[in-house]
């Protein structure tokens, strides 16, 4: 089956996404790719200990251009959570 995702080449729609994966020097970006999977970071979320964890979201379509990058199908299946 054909897909017109790109999957393997995130960033690559516009410029904005690309600017908004590679973050600055001083910080996490807020948009990742990890193992094939684009994410975006939505919360923070604070321990009892006072560390933070964040809370991240596959993101489906560029938030900037609007392009398709990924289909829910595709996340599960690199998750490993496939049906």
């Amino acid at each position: 089956m054909s897909s017109d995702t790109a999957t393997s080449s995130f960033g690559s729609c516009c410029e904005a996404l690309k600017e908004a994966m590679e973050g600055d020097e001083n910080s996490v970006p807020l948009i990742a790719e990890d193992d094939g999977v684009l994410f975006m970071s939505v919360a923070l979320l604070q321990d009892d200990d006072d560390t933070g964890n964040t809370y991240d979201t596959p993101v489906l379509f560029c938030p900037f251009c609007g392009t398709k990058l990924q289909t829910a199908q595709e996340v599960e299946a690199k998750m490993g959570n496939a049906a």
